[in-house]
């Protein structure tokens, strides 16, 4: 989805309306209908629609009246002054009720921000701002309850905001909703489109969402075999961190490249082969310098590398240099590239947390999208910038995933995504789209088991094997 303002998508608006190529009404009611379709699957016992004087009143109000639960309307003053398009919308929920003083708290109710719009500025105060305290206070008084802000959080970037669990954005994502430390309000981000509106976007960045081109994975053909599916070379594991080598090459597995070939250090051979996956074929080598792979795609290092110094750490940096696929940077492959201040070539996907990528570029710290410019400006390369809403970009084009969650706050989950990053890459899709399409694919794969399970916590070995089914609708 295009990153535009909130200036942006009211003129396009307008210049629709103008043009006769659509009306608020309709509008509206097409606003609702595409919500309605992403949001059915939550099913709340009920749904408090927090309406403010603009048509996002309206559009929380026909959300809740399409979820087939009791409705709460709230106004922060007099409900005479809302928009006429909001006043049509309470009027079709016949059964809404008007609240007159807080709501009390009830487990599972969806709580929705129609407050304020993306055009909304400066500190709020009086009613809107008490309004914000309480929505915030009901969601964290009773369990299971959930908050979903309608295009923009209201307040977000004062002293006094919502605090949303989901944000559903209209037809653009507003630049102020991917600031650092913007996540906490805005939560998960939901793209609603718009496509009766041309918004002209304010930058070359985008939003990762099921419609974005990067997030489509090409169909295979009906002939395809395990040869041309992709051959995926990993070189990771060491005493004490086994694991990790084991969930980079079952997520390769599991995110479809046809052959994967773990190579290790002899000492440690006989406790991976016996743990791995029996599809992972598990090569023991004497030195680094004995790996040879002519017929793989592509190369991942790093998860559980361990430290490696002398001549073990010059056979890595020459097997990066030659190999002639794509090659995916991760963990202690990182952390001795920037120990040894190494030079990345176009075919390399770099996936660091930002401690990894303080030590890869240790300039002051900047906000994350200004790290990832300066980086590639000096780096011919993509990188993707692990966080809450992950940064994916080469030098051309920039773009943030909007998928995953707190629930994925684990050990491991690098692993996973750098065996899925090196799979797709092996597949032959080009760096920037495999890393993309990797961070998107982890991220939704996590959220269909949270929604299947409600666990605080999803694993990275579940992660991975939810990927095929992540991917296949991709």
């Amino acid at each position: 989805m295009k990153i535009a303002s909130a200036q942006s998508i009211r003129e396009a608006e307008r210049a629709a309306f103008e043009r006769g190529e659509t009306t608020s009404s309709a509008l509206m009611d097409a606003v609702v209908r595409r919500m309605a379709e992403v949001f059915a699957p939550l099913k709340p016992a009920r749904a408090v629609a927090y309406v403010g004087r603009g048509n996002n009143g309206g559009d929380a109000i026909g959300l809740a009246a399409r979820l087939g639960c009791p409705v709460l309307v709230r106004f922060p003053g007099d409900e005479l002054r809302v928009s006429d398009e909001t006043r049509r919308q309470l009027e079709m929920c016949s059964g809404a009720g008007v609240c007159a003083t807080a709501p009390q708290p009830m487990a599972d109710t969806l709580i929705l921000d129609g407050l304020l719009g993306s055009g909304a500025r400066g500190e709020l105060s009086g009613e809107f701002a008490a309004c914000v305290h309480e929505m915030n206070a009901l969601r964290e008084a009773a369990p299971r309850c959930r908050t979903l802000a309608i295009d923009m959080p209201t307040g977000l970037g004062t002293s006094v905001a919502v605090r949303a669990d989901a944000t559903a954005a209209v037809g653009c994502v507003k630049p102020e909703m991917l600031e650092d430390g913007a996540e906490d309000f805005v939560g998960r981000l939901y793209c609603i489109p718009l496509p009766e509106v041309h918004i002209p976007a304010a930058c070359a960045d985008s939003v990762l969402e099921p419609q974005h081109p990067l997030c489509r994975l090409p169909r295979r053909p009906y002939s395809l075999y395990k040869n041309r599916a992709g051959r995926v070379a990993v070189v990771a594991g060491s005493a004490g961190y086994l694991g990790a080598a084991q969930m980079c090459a079952e997520a390769a597995v599991h995110a479809g490249a046809g052959l994967v070939a773990l190579y290790c250090h002899a000492d440690v051979y006989p406790l991976l082969a016996a743990r791995v996956a029996p599809e992972v074929m598990v090569r023991a080598v004497h030195s680094y310098a004995e790996i040879a792979e002519p017929d793989a795609q592509c190369l991942l290092m790093g998860p559980g590398l361990g430290r490696v110094e002398g001549a073990e750490a010059d056979a890595l940096r020459a097997l990066v240099d030659h190999f002639p696929g794509t090659v995916v940077l991760d963990a202690d492959a990182l952390n001795l590239a920037a120990a040894q201040g190494w030079g990345f070539h176009r075919r390399c996907i770099l996936t660091p947390h930002p401690g990894e990528m303080h030590r890869l570029d240790p300039r002051p710290a900047a906000p994350r999208r200004e790290v990832v410019r300066r980086f590639l400006e000096r780096h011919d390369c993509t990188l993707l910038l692990k966080g809450a809403r992950t940064i994916v970009a080469d030098r051309a084009h920039a773009c943030y995933n909007s998928t995953g969650g707190p629930f994925m706050a684990n050990g491991g989950q690098g692993d996973t995504l750098s065996g899925c990053i090196a799979a797709l890459a092996a597949q032959g899709l080009p760096p920037l789209h495999a890393a993309a399409l990797g961070a998107y694919s982890c991220g939704l794969a996590a959220e269909r088991i949270h929604r299947r399970t409600g666990a605080i916590a999803t694993t990275a070995t579940q992660v991975a094997a939810e990927l095929p089914a992540a991917l296949g609708g991709a």
